[in-house]
């Protein structure tokens, strides 16, 4: 995905996974870059996670979301 846009961030990487299967289901690719340190076995959700988007799919992906 080129020329990509940062448009949420969460507070868990569960909030934004559940975001990016919102978007993949209305065809919007995205991806999420999770925050923080991460140990083996450890689910890092409390450390949050930013939501990217190509930048043709900002206002799609705002107005699913």
């Amino acid at each position: 995905m080129s020329g990509i846009i940062q448009i949420k961030v969460y507070n868990s990487i569960s909030e934004a996974e559940l975001a990016r299967n919102l978007l993949k289901e209305c065809g919007v690719e995205s991806m999420v870059e999770k925050l923080g340190i991460q140990f083996p076995g450890d689910m890092g959700d409390s450390y949050g996670a930013k939501l990217f988007v190509g930048k043709n799919n900002v206002e799609r992906a705002k107005e699913i979301l």
